[in-house]
């Protein structure tokens, strides 16, 4: 199964300028655990739960830290045509919940780890594929390594 069957389209973005209070703010909003961070069409980095948890941590004011400057811009992407497969393998080696789906430099979407072990499990189901049952296992493994 491609990665484009269970990818989200609905992207949400916001810009490098934007505060970190903003970025929360549109997570909260839309209901969904990273937002892209673009600069116009350009896809500059991503933004997720785990930046404003670390974020926190640290103790800064929100309304003054600007995404651009806290953002992941080392991205690990996906093509829409890459296999749920390589998404789980990626999402279980780099320890990450959220992938952009790029179509050369354009953002098509992004896919998460439900979606990606939803895939996984229904594949399971339908095939019995032992390769899908280890990648949702690995995925599900919530022990450090």
């Amino acid at each position: 199964m491609a990665v484009a069957d269970v990818m989200a389209f609905r992207v949400v973005t916001v810009s490098p300028d934007d505060t970190v209070q903003v970025a929360i703010a549109r997570m909260l909003e839309e209901n969904v655990g990273s937002v892209a961070v673009c600069e116009g069409d350009r896809l500059a980095g991503i933004f997720t739960e785990r930046d404003v948890l670390r974020l926190a941590g640290e103790g800064p004011d929100f309304a003054e830290v600007r995404v651009g400057d806290v953002m992941t811009t080392q991205l690990v992407t996906l093509a829409p045509d890459d296999d749920i497969l390589d998404a789980a393998r990626l999402m279980g080696e780099r320890k990450i919940r959220h992938l952009p789906v790029l179509e050369g430099e354009n953002l098509l979407g992004v896919v998460g780890i439900r979606e990606v072990v939803r895939a996984l499990v229904e594949r399971l189901w339908r095939t019995h594929d032992e390769e899908a049952r280890e990648r949702a296992r690995e995925l599900l493994d919530r022990s450090p390594t």
